[in-house]
This record gives C-alpha cells, sequence and structure tokens, in this order.
C-alpha cells in the first residue's frame, strides 16, 4: 500500500492534477452530453441511465434496455467500453492525486490509505461497466444474478465518490485552518 502512495507522490502536482481535473470537466460537460445529443437516443439522457443511479432493480434496467431500442442499447454498450472506461481510469487517478497532495501539504502522510478511496470508486465502477455490457450483449435475456450485482456494485461506487468527495473536502478545509492558524501566530509574533 505504501509503494502505491509513494509512487503516485511524484505525480501529485499541481499541473498534474489541474490537468486531470480539465479532462474530467471534459467528459463530463462536452463527451457525455454530446454523445447523448449527438445520437439522439430515445429515452437515453443523463438521468436516465443506470451508471448515475445510486441503484436500480431488475425491472427498471431491463425497462431502460427495452427503451432504449436496438440502436441505442449498442451505443449504451459501447460508451460503456469506450468513453466510461477511460474516464473512470483519469478521475481515479486524478482524485488520487488530489488526495494525495492534501495529505502532503497537511502533514497527514500516515494517512496514506484513504487514496484508495478513488480507486475503489474506479474498481467498482468497472465491475458494473461489464455488468451493464453483458446485459446489453444478452439482452432480451434477462440475466437476474448480473443485474443484482451490477446494482450493488454501483450503489459500492457512490458511496466511495461520497466517501472520496469528504475526504477532499475534510483535508481541504484542515488545510484552510492549520494555514489559517499559522498566519495567525507568525502575525502575533510580529506584533
Amino acid at each position: 500500500m505504501r509503494l502505491f502512495f509513494n509512487t503516485l507522490e511524484k505525480y501529485a502536482t499541481g499541473k498534474i492534477i489541474a490537468a486531470g481535473l480539465i479532462l474530467v470537466l471534459i467528459f463530463n460537460l462536452i463527451l457525455f452530453p454530446f454523445l447523448f445529443n449527438f445520437f439522439n437516443i430515445q429515452h437515453l439522457s443523463i438521468k436516465n441511465i443506470l451508471d448515475l443511479k445510486y441503484s436500480y432493480t431488475i425491472n427498471e434496467a431491463y425497462e431502460l434496455f427495452n427503451k432504449l431500442g436496438e440502436n441505442g442499447r449498442n451505443i449504451y454498450r459501447l460508451a460503456e467500453i469506450f468513453i466510461d472506461i477511460p474516464y473512470l481510469l483519469i478521475y481515479s487517478i486524478v482524485y488520487s492525486l488530489m488526495i494525495i497532495a492534501l495529505l502532503k501539504s497537511n502533514k497527514l502522510t500516515n494517512l496514506y490509505f484513504l487514496t484508495f478511496a478513488p480507486i475503489l470508486i474506479g474498481f467498482f465502477d468497472i465491475l458494473e461497466n461489464l455488468g451493464i455490457v453483458v446485459m446489453l450483449t444478452k439482452y432480451p435475456i434477462k440475466l437476474n444474478h448480473v443485474c443484482n450485482l451490477t446494482a450493488i456494485f454501483t450503489s459500492l461506487k457512490w458511496n466511495f465518490a461520497v466517501a472520496t468527495f469528504l475526504i477532499i473536502l475534510l483535508s481541504g478545509l484542515y488545510l484552510i485552518f492549520t494555514k489559517t492558524v499559522e498566519r495567525l501566530k507568525k502575525s502575533k509574533k510580529i506584533n
């Protein structure tokens, strides 16, 4: 685990993190909306896809697949493979780098295990994508067990996403607090 932290630590620079965040924004603000608008997929908007739900039932998943039609299912399957997998690799690494940079700035490197939260988002996102791709490939055959497992992976992904957000938020607030305290101490010494 420490080796993972040490390996990523050298890449946890402001420039690399900023470049990664720009890529994350490009995916979220351009690629994903473009995909849905360009292909004009009936009944498929960003709010309907399984990836963005906290969980779903077998009926909800297969109702969506049915509404998509064959073209929509094919596009959804390809997007899971060629857009979402590169995206999850980018955000997992970028958020890990952010946590590393914050832990280092806060002198809390003993909490390096927290850098795994974004990696776990990506891990469960890959499992979710594989489940969705398998279900879309085998459609109209209902794979109930695969769907149930995929829904669990989706929920786990979102749980680790919340954990990652909280880690970054709290680490950032802690950094602001400690820097403010340091400045106050320095200003009192000067007076």
